[in-house]
C-alpha cells in the first residue's frame, strides 16, 4: 500500500494542515518545528498502524522521526494521546 491509497482523507488532511499551519512553530530556530495536536499525533500513529505502511514510510511522508512515531505509540498506550483530555483549570482562591 502506498501513502497516497492509505487514508486518503487523512493524509491530505495532514499534509495541508502541516503545510498551511504557521501557528505550531518555533520561532527562532534555523529549521522550524511543527508542533503537532493530539489528534494529529493519533492519526498518524494509526496510519502508520495500517496494513501495508511502515512507520518509516509514514515518517518520511510527514517529516517526523520514525522514533518520535514509535513515543507517540507508547503515549497512545498509555492514555496520555486522549484527544478528549481535560485541560488544566485553576480554582479561584479569596483570601
Amino acid at each position: 500500500m502506498t501513502m497516497e491509497h492509505a487514508g486518503g482523507d487523512v493524509v491530505a488532511q495532514l499534509s495541508g494542515a502541516a503545510a498551511a499551519e504557521d501557528r505550531g512553530t518555533m520561532p527562532g530556530r534555523s529549521r522550524q518545528r511543527k508542533l503537532w495536536s493530539c489528534a494529529e499525533k493519533r492519526a498518524l500513529v494509526d496510519l502508520a498502524s495500517a496494513a501495508g505502511l511502515s512507520v518509516t514510510e509514514v515518517a518520511q511522508a510527514f517529516g517526523v522521526a520514525p522514533s518520535q512515531l514509535y513515543a507517540w505509540r507508547k503515549q497512545m498506550a498509555g492514555g496520555e494521546l486522549d484527544a478528549d483530555q481535560a485541560m488544566a483549570t485553576f480554582a479561584r482562591i479569596d483570601a
